[in-house]
């Protein structure tokens, strides 16, 4: 079933599955290797504090020290370039989603997704997103050229000491609530739900082997009788909840449910969970399915 499938809403994290698949066509292009070395601190570089502790998360589960709480101990520790698609898709990492961007380009993530069925993917820096909120001044007023404006604020970030300054100065006029922020998210990038099902059941079905890997990490339930693998990716933005999962059965067959939920009240924004058991119910129990199509369309 298909309710408003073409119709574009707020995308978030979510984006990281093509990341995740950009990196996959490069190992198999033998562009980049899985334990490729990777310096922590040219990771952290991408790094801006902005994503609600999900760095962290993916220093603990890496067991790097960060006694500051907010960046590794020592930057020239050593990681795999496969460690970072993890932290991007597992913890939401933005900083490893856009290391992985730079490492393996733009016209691979493009080339992925249209791999994939979904022939114009946004993949903007997520950082450049960030830091249009922290300086909206710098945001344009053309919604065009805002991936290219975000693009190059990123890149300046990464080299210039004034600008650093200037973003930890601002910091702290960021909007504090999710409401204060909801119009900055209402344009960041945006997608349909036919892009991301084309995604997932692409990554799936196996034609991007290293990002299913990772996909299907991401989900640690039990698996019901009968089915071999889940893979899921979600995102969330003040104001917009993403799912995206993939079923497969031990028989061979391939489920993708997706549901993107935009201008969503507060309480909503928290119960991401209940979002994703009601799609992948939707996968696995006939009858569920039947009740979110009747909800859907009453």
């Amino acid at each position: 079933m298909d309710h408003r499938a073409q119709r574009e809403r707020i995308l978030g994290s979510a984006v990281t599955a093509v990341h995740a698949a950009g990196y996959a066509l490069a190992v198999e292009q033998g562009r980049v290797k899985p334990d490729e070395r990777v310096r922590v601190g040219d990771w952290e570089a991408y790094h801006l504090g902005l994503d609600g502790g999900a760095h962290q998360a993916a220093l603990t589960d890496l067991g790097i020290p960060f006694a500051n709480g907010r960046t590794a101990d020592d930057p020239d520790r050593l990681v795999a370039l496969d460690d970072l698609v993890k932290a991007a898709v597992l913890h939401g990492d933005d900083a490893a989603a856009d290391f992985v961007r730079t490492r393996v380009g733009d016209a691979t993530l493009r080339a992925a997704a249209v791999r994939s069925g979904w022939p114009a993917a946004d993949v903007r820096s997520l950082g450049g997103e960030a830091l249009m909120l922290v300086l909206p001044g710098r945001a344009p007023a053309n919604p065009a050229r805002r991936k290219q404006v975000g693009d190059a604020l990123m890149a300046q970030a990464l080299h210039d000491p004034k600008l650093k300054l200037e973003i930890i100065g601002r910091s702290p006029n960021i909007p504090a609530t999710s409401d204060g922020r909801r119009p900055w998210a209402r344009r960041t990038a945006r997608c349909s739900a036919a892009n991301l099902h084309s995604l997932h059941s692409s990554i799936a079905s196996g034609r991007f082997p290293a990002a299913r890997v990772h996909l299907e990490r991401a989900f640690t339930g039990a698996l019901p009788p009968g089915v071999r693998a889940i893979g899921v990716k979600g995102g969330s933005l003040p104001g917009a909840l993403t799912v995206a999962c993939a079923v497969r059965w031990e028989d061979g067959r391939i489920g993708t449910g997706v549901l993107l939920a935009e201008e969503v009240d507060g309480r909503l924004s928290t119960q991401a969970g209940d979002l994703f058991d009601l799609t992948l119910n939707a996968l696995l129990d006939p009858a569920a399915l039947r009740e979110l199509r009747e909800t859907l369309v009453g």
